[in-house]
C-alpha cells in the first residue's frame, strides 16, 4: 500500500511517517513539501491515496485536488484534503467541489487516519478491479466473438459474482442505521431501503417504492424548503443536506437530516438522485434542552447581579418601617401606614428570593422535615390563592415523609402550582394535592431521576389543561399562555429551580380539556438526624448588655443596624471595611462579645477579615449578613457551619439570631 502525503511543513510530515509507521506498519509513505512535486510524484509512483495540505504555498490544496482530479492518469485516486479547520463548512464544499473524497482536521487523529486511508483505498482499490474487470471484459467481447460458449461460461462466472456483491451490499444496507434511497429522475422510479421505512416504524412491505411517500409523510410546513434544496442541488447550485421532518407510524413527527447526490447526463441534465436518512431528532432535543439551560443561566446571572444590591435596599426599608412600627401607637393610621410598607417589603423580597430560587442561587436553609406536615402548613393559605369557587382537597400519606428541604422555598412551589391551577379553572374546579412514597426502579419512563426511595407530592386540578408544545415549554423563563400583563412567564421556572435546587425532580401530565398533573420527587433522608421542630417565638426580642462589633460597607445598611442593637441595650462599635474590623478587634477584644460583619467588603472581605481575628482570638464570635447569591459568597472561601443571616432581614429577627449566637 503507497500513500502519498503533500504538506510543506517538513515537521508534519515527519509525524505523519510516525504515525503511519505504529498504526498502519503495511502502507509505505512517499512525501512531498509542494504542490507541484505532489503532482509529479502522483504520476510516477500511482499510489492508493493522497493526502493533501489545503494551506501551501504558491499552489494551494484545493488546486491541486482540482487539478488531480482532471488529469485521467490520477483521477482515480482518493484525495483526503488535511485542514486546520474542524468546523469550516465552507472549506470542506470547496474541497467537495474541486473533487475531494475526505476530509482531515488537525490535530489528526490517529484512529480517524486510520480508517480515513483504509477507506479509500478500499475503494480505490474496488474502483480499479471493476475497471479492470470492465476492460477485459470489453477486450474479450471484441477478440472472441466466435467463442460463444466460453463468453457464456465468463458471462455465467460474471453474474454469479454480481449477485454475490449484490447480496453484500444488500447485508451492509440492512446494517447500516440510516435509511437509504435511490430516485430515477427520468423514469420516476424509486427505491427506500427497509431500514429507511424502519426509521418511520414500518416493515419493508407497508410503504411503497414510489416518490410520494416521501411526499406524503412531509411535514407541511417542510414542502417548500424540501422543494427549494432539490431544485438547488438538481441545478447544481448547492449540495442536498437538509432537516426536515417526516411523519411517524405513531403520528409524531420525527427530524431527519437528507443528504443526496445527483447524477448528470452529457448535456447537464439531472438523471438519478441517491441519498441517505439519518434521524437526528434526539441531538435536536439535546440543542433545545442547551437553549434551555442558556436562557435559564442568563437570567440567572440577571438575578444575580442585581440581589445584592437590592437585598441592602430592602433591608433598609424593611428595617425603619419595622422600627416605626413597634414605637407608634398600635391603633393609630401611622401605624397602618408603616404595616403596608414592611408588607410590600415583603413582597419585593419574595420577589428576589423567587428569582435567586429559579436560578439555583437562592441560599438554602435545609432542614428535615415532614412532607406531610409542610403541605398542611400551607393548606390555609393555599384556600385564600385558589379562591372560593375552587374546592382545596388534600390526600396525604399517614406515614412520614422525612426530606431535607427548605421549607420556606417548598411552600414557594405550592403557592406558584397552585396560582396557575387557579387560572386554568376559571369556572372553578377541585385542585388536590397528594403525597406518597415513590420506590424508583426505572420502570416509570417519565422519571429521569436515579434509583432510589422518593418522597412525593401530586398537584393536580380539572382544569383547560395543555398540548403537547406547551408542556415541553412550561419550564422555559418567561414563556407564559397568560395575556399581557397577566403573567410573568417566571412562576413555573422558579418552581422548576427550587426543585432542582433540592435534588429533585418534576414531572408534568397534562392533555387539553383534562386537567394538569405535576408530580415532585425528592430524595428520601434515609440519616438518623431527628425531624426538625419550630421553636416558639417570642412576642419581643430580649435586651442585652453585649458590645457588638458591626462591619458594614453600606452606610445606610450599617445605620440600621446601629440603631435597632442600641434600642435594644446593646453598645456598638462601627467598622466600614475589612482592615477595620481587624483594627477595631484588635483595640477591643476584651469587650468584644461578637462581631456582626457583612461578607463582602472593601479592603478585606469578612472571610479573610475573621480569620486574622480567630488568630488574634480563637474564641470570637462571628454572625455573618450577606445580600450576594450563595454561588457568589463560596467563591469568597465561606466554609460550611459559619452562622450567616441573609439581607434582606427584619430587625426582629436580626435581634433574635444576635441572641442566639451570644449565648451559645
Amino acid at each position: 500500500m503507497k500513500i502519498l502525503a503533500i504538506d510543506d511543513n517538513h515537521d508534519n510530515l515527519l509525524t505523519l511517517k510516525a504515525l503511519l509507521d505504529i498504526f498502519m506498519p503495511e502502507a509505505r509513505l512517499i512525501t512531498s513539501q509542494s504542490a507541484q512535486d505532489g503532482m509529479r510524484r502522483a504520476l510516477l509512483e500511482a499510489p492508493d491515496a493522497i493526502l493533501l495540505d489545503i494551506q501551501m504555498p504558491g499552489m494551494d490544496g484545493y488546486e491541486a485536488t482540482r487539478r488531480l482530479k482532471g488529469n485521467s492518469s490520477t483521477q482515480h485516486i482518493p484525495i483526503i484534503l488535511v485542514t486546520a479547520h474542524r468546523t469550516d463548512p465552507s472549506g470542506k464544499v470547496r474541497g467537495l467541489e474541486c473533487g475531494a473524497d475526505a476530509f482531515l482536521s488537525k490535530p489528526i487523529d490517529e484512529a480517524e487516519l486510520v480508517a480515513q486511508i483504509r477507506a479509500m483505498v478500499r475503494i480505490k482499490r474496488s474502483e480499479d478491479a471493476l475497471r479492470q474487470e470492465r476492460d477485459n471484459l470489453e477486450a474479450l467481447v471484441q477478440k472472441r466473438t466466435s467463442e460463444l460458449l466460453l463468453m457464456n461460461q465468463v458471462l455465467t462466472e460474471n453474474l454469479a459474482r454480481l449477485a454475490e456483491n449484490e447480496e453484500r451490499y444488500s447485508r451492509a444496507v440492512r446494517g447500516t442505521t440510516d435509511g437509504l434511497w435511490d430516485w430515477n429522475v427520468v423514469t420516476g422510479e424509486c427505491y427506500f431501503s427497509p431500514r429507511w421505512k424502519e426509521l418511520l416504524g414500518f416493515a419493508d412491505d407497508e410503504l411503497e417504492n414510489q416518490v410520494d411517500t416521501f411526499y406524503s409523510r412531509l411535514h407541511a410546513d417542510d414542502v417548500a424548503l424540501a422543494q427549494e434544496a432539490l431544485e438547488a442541488h438538481l441545478a447544481g447550485k448547492a449540495p442536498l443536506d437538509v432537516e426536515l421532518r417526516l411523519k411517524h407510524r405513531e403520528g409524531q413527527y420525527l427530524r431527519f437530516r437528507i443528504r443526496g447526490q445527483a447524477e448528470w447526463d452529457s448535456l447537464g441534465a439531472p438523471v438519478r438522485l441517491s441519498g441517505a436518512l439519518s434521524d437526528v431528532t434526539e441531538r435536536q432535543l439535546m440543542e433545545e434542552q442547551l437553549r434551555q439551560s442558556q436562557k435559564m443561566e442568563a437570567v440567572g446571572q440577571l438575578a444575580g447581579g442585581v440581589a445584592h444590591d437590592f437585598n441592602n435596599i430592602l433591608t433598609v426599608i424593611a428595617g425603619y418601617a419595622n422600627m416605626l412600627r413597634m414605637d407608634l401607637p398600635p391603633h393609630g393610621n401611622e401605624v397602618r401606614l408603616a404595616e403596608q410598607i414592611a408588607l410590600a417589603t415583603e413582597k419585593a423580597a419574595e420577589l428576589t428570593k423567587g428569582l435567586l430560587a429559579f436560578s439555583r442561587k437562592q441560599p438554602m436553609a435545609p432542614q428535615k422535615l415532614d412532607l406531610g406536615e409542610v403541605v398542611q402548613r400551607v393548606e390555609n393559605f393555599l384556600v385564600r390563592v385558589i379562591g372560593e369557587d375552587i374546592q382545596l382537597k388534600t390526600r396525604l400519606l399517614p406515614d412520614s415523609l422525612p426530606v431535607w428541604i427548605d421549607p420556606g422555598q417548598i411552600e414557594q412551589v405550592l403557592i406558584n402550582l397552585a396560582a396557575n391551577a387557579r387560572d386554568a379553572m376559571g369556572n372553578g374546579g377541585t385542585f388536590t394535592i397528594a403525597t406518597g412514597l415513590f420506590e424508583a426502579d426505572g420502570s416509570l419512563p417519565s422519571f429521569c431521576g436515579p434509583n432510589g426511595r422518593y418522597a412525593v407530592i401530586i398537584v393536580s386540578d380539572n382544569g383547560k389543561g395543555m398540548d403537547a408544545e406547551t408542556s415541553k415549554r412550561i419550564f422555559e423563563p418567561f414563556y407564559t399562555t397568560k395575556e399581557v400583563g397577566k403573567g410573568t412567564g417566571l412562576g413555573m421556572a422558579i418552581v422548576y429551580g427550587i426543585v432542582q435546587q433540592h435534588k429533585g425532580y418534576i414531572a408534568v401530565n397534562s392533555k387539553p380539556g383534562e386537567g394538569t398533573s405535576f408530580s415532585i420527587y425528592f430524595p428520601l433522608a434515609e440519616d438518623e438526624v431527628e425531624m426538625y421542630r419550630e421553636p416558639a417565638a417570642d412576642l419581643e426580642p430580649e435586651q442585652g448588655t453585649e458590645t457588638i462589633l458591626v462591619a458594614e460597607d453600606d452606610p445606610s445598611v450599617r445605620n440600621l443596624v446601629d440603631m435597632v442593637l442600641t434600642k435594644y441595650g446593646y453598645r456598638v462599635i462601627l467598622a466600614e471595611n475589612g482592615q477595620e474590623v481587624v483594627d477595631r478587634f484588635t483595640a477591643h477584644s476584651s469587650d468584644i462579645g461578637l462581631i456582626l460583619m457583612d461578607i463582602i467588603m472593601p479592603r478585606k472581605n469578612g472571610i479573610e477579615a475573621f480569620a486574622e481575628i480567630k488568630k488574634l482570638q480563637p474564641e470570637a464570635k462571628v454572625l455573618f449578613t450577606s445580600g450576594y447569591t450563595s454561588d457568589f459568597i463560596e467563591s469568597r472561601g465561606m466554609e460550611e457551619g459559619v452562622e450567616l443571616i441573609m439581607k434582606p432581614v427584619q430587625p426582629v429577627q436580626l435581634l433574635r439570631k444576635v441572641r442566639e449566637v451570644l449565648e451559645r
